[in-house]
């Protein structure tokens, strides 16, 4: 014998009982019906049994037409078309009536109404809508198609199940949406040799798989027949919890710039213009505002400035004509309504806009954000239509250009492990000089992680900062796609189990 069979559960017998008195070949679900067993126990023996190289599975995609869940109640009531050539026997029906007669939403009669005139069964004029000849003689013949028809309807069926005389019914239903198709897996239980050879010699005994306390008190294990085990069976796997790779990376993120002094800083998703655009000295015609690029919100559409009023004059007088800043501005007039309007953070430098108007600033102070922003893209490997930043300042009398490059420069090697990266000369309204950072990714190429730069007078003197200030602002998802060698974003937010199980880091 290939087998121990005394080391097999009660449910590995089950389920190969029922192989032997069905057949060698099964669907798991015939098997569930033999032995009234639940599917988990089905699963469970079968898994086992799979193991021991008793059973092999086999896996069968197949299409099967389910009923959608408002089609269910003609089940109960019987189809629209029915019901309402119940009526026109009778008499003509204003169309508007029809509804009410029947006991249908409008939109059914509709539907139906456009079947039975198709068909040449009905008749429409002057707004009354009449039976015909046709429509009368099928009246008479209704009850054998509505049979055929709720027949599709009550119970999910494969297209090879169906009656050749259904058919024409299931495109029917399909074409009016009351049938949906949908993909089906088939799960079918195969005996392999080895099980071949154990099923004459399977019986379900009452024997035990634990020895509890209770039986060693009270003596009851010395009448009782236990279960071998097998102790060369596998062993599955275990996993344990641990924190999803990407929010890892970015907590040891933050662990890091917390040691090196910066502070955290929070902003609302749901923004002000002013602060993710104007404070920026973003001009109000900028491309990068377009519908195209930006969500914004509907209702309510606004919000206030009452508590910035001042910053909003500044800013304002800044945009027009340079305020006090020695800067001619971008010479436009200035639309205090626009800056109110509500949209989603489309960057994280609104959170450093916020922090520069706030109270509890520090100067020198240094400041970091990671969030989440928002904006109207293309979805590919590189790109989604919301994704985080990593932002940060530093405000200090002497702070210079090559802080600049050197917070770059961990950024690339320290955070995301990069060995190949280089800056490039970039325009930004709210920034100058400003620089680029792009690092190297092995069968990618080159790709952008961010910018950064010093902000201008015109963007910090109108919030009353004096200070030079240094920022950056970076794609944290591709800092953590070339630190791990990952080549499409969206593999980040996989719920892929074996994908997340096996990361290492």
């Amino acid at each position: 014998m290939a087998y121990d069979i005394e080391t097999l559960h009660n449910l590995e017998k089950q389920v190969l009982l029922a192989l032997k008195e069905l057949g060698p070949k099964l669907p798991a679900d015939v098997i569930i019906e033999k032995t009234k067993l639940s599917e988990a126990e089905i699963n469970k023996g079968v898994e086992w049994l799979k193991e021991k190289g008793l059973i092999s599975v086999e896996e069968e995609n197949k299409e099967r037409f389910v009923s959608a869940g408002f089609a269910l109640k003609y089940v109960e009531e019987g189809l629209p078309e029915k019901r309402i050539l119940k009526v026109l026997l009778h008499e003509k029906e204003d169309f508007n009536n029809l509804a009410k007669k029947t006991k249908l939403e409008p939109n059914e009669v509709n539907v139906s109404l456009g079947l039975l005139k198709k068909n040449g069964y009905v008749s429409v004029s002057a707004g009354k809508v009449s039976i015909t000849d046709t429509g009368k003689e099928i009246a008479a013949k209704l009850n054998d198609i509505e049979e055929r028809t709720l027949g599709v309807l009550k119970t999910p069926q494969f297209h090879d199940e169906i009656p050749k005389e259904s058919q024409t019914v299931l495109t029917d239903l399909i074409n009016r949406k009351l049938v949906i198709p949908e993909p089906h897996n088939i799960k079918h239980i195969v005996l392999t040799a080895d099980g071949k050879k154990v099923l004459p010699h399977i019986k379900i005994e009452d024997v035990f798989d634990v020895l509890t306390p209770e039986m060693i008190v009270t003596g009851q294990w010395k009448n009782k027949k236990f279960r071998k085990y097998n102790i060369n069976s596998p062993v599955p796997p275990i996993y344990g919890g641990k924190k999803q790779a990407y929010l890892k990376f970015v907590d040891d993120l933050k662990q890091k710039l917390i040691s090196m002094g910066f502070k955290e800083m929070n902003g609302p998703a749901v923004e002000l213009s002013f602060f993710n655009n104007e404070a920026l000295y973003m001009p109000q015609d900028h491309p990068a505002r377009e519908i195209h690029d930006v969500f914004h919100l509907k209702k309510p559409s606004h919000g206030s400035l009452a508590k910035y009023s001042e910053k909003l004059e500044n800013v304002a007088e800044s945009h027009e004509n340079g305020w006090r800043t020695g800067s001619k501005g971008w010479g436009y007039t200035f639309d205090k309504k626009m800056a109110e309007e509500l949209l989603l953070r489309s960057q994280t430098t609104a959170v450093s806009a916020r922090k520069l108007c706030a109270e509890d600033l520090e100067i020198p102070g240094k400041y970091f954000s990671v969030s989440r922003n928002f904006r109207v893209d293309e979805i590919d490997w590189k790109h989604l239509a919301e994704f985080d930043q990593f932002e940060g300042i530093i405000i200090d009398p002497n702070i210079t250009f090559k802080e600049v490059l050197g917070m770059l420069k961990i950024a690339a090697e320290e955070i995301g492990g990069c060995t190949k990266f280089k800056y490039t000369p970039v325009y930004y309204p709210f920034t100058e000089p400003s620089v680029d950072l792009s690092v190297y990714m092995e069968g990618k190429g080159w790709i952008e992680i961010g910018g950064a730069g010093i902000f201008r007078p015109e963007l910090t003197q109108p919030l009353g900062i004096k200070e030079p200030v240094i920022a950056w602002g970076l794609g944290i998802l591709r800092l953590f796609m070339t630190k791990y060698n990952i080549n499409d974003m969206r593999q980040i937010f996989s719920t892929d189990l074996k994908w997340l199980r096996n990361f290492k880091w």
